[in-house]
C-alpha cells in the first residue's frame, strides 16, 4: 500500500487543467498545484507525483499523476 510522505507545505500553484481526448482539450477545472511523493510498504520513496486538487471542492481531485522523465508539462502564459 502507498502512503505520502510527509513534506514541507510551500506555496503551492493555482492552475488549469485540461485533459487530451481523441485531439479535442477538456477543462477539468481549476485548482491548487502540488507535488508529493509516495513510498512503497518497505518505506521506501517509490514515486514523485503531481497533485491537483478542486478549487471548489478540495475533496476532489483534478489530477494524480506519476512524473516520469520522459512526461511533456508545460506552464503556458498569457492567454
Amino acid at each position: 500500500m502507498a502512503h505520502n510522505v510527509p513534506h514541507q507545505m510551500i506555496d503551492r500553484k493555482r492552475v488549469k487543467v485540461y485533459e487530451l481526448r481523441n485531439n479535442d482539450w477538456f477543462d477539468r477545472g481549476t485548482g491548487f498545484c502540488s507535488s508529493a511523493f509516495v513510498t512503497n510498504d518497505d518505506g521506501e520513496v517509490s514515486e514523485p507525483r503531481i497533485v491537483v486538487e478542486s478549487e471548489d471542492a478540495p475533496d476532489r481531485l483534478l489530477l494524480d499523476t506519476r512524473i516520469h522523465h520522459d512526461d511533456g508539462f508545460q506552464r503556458q502564459q498569457g492567454m
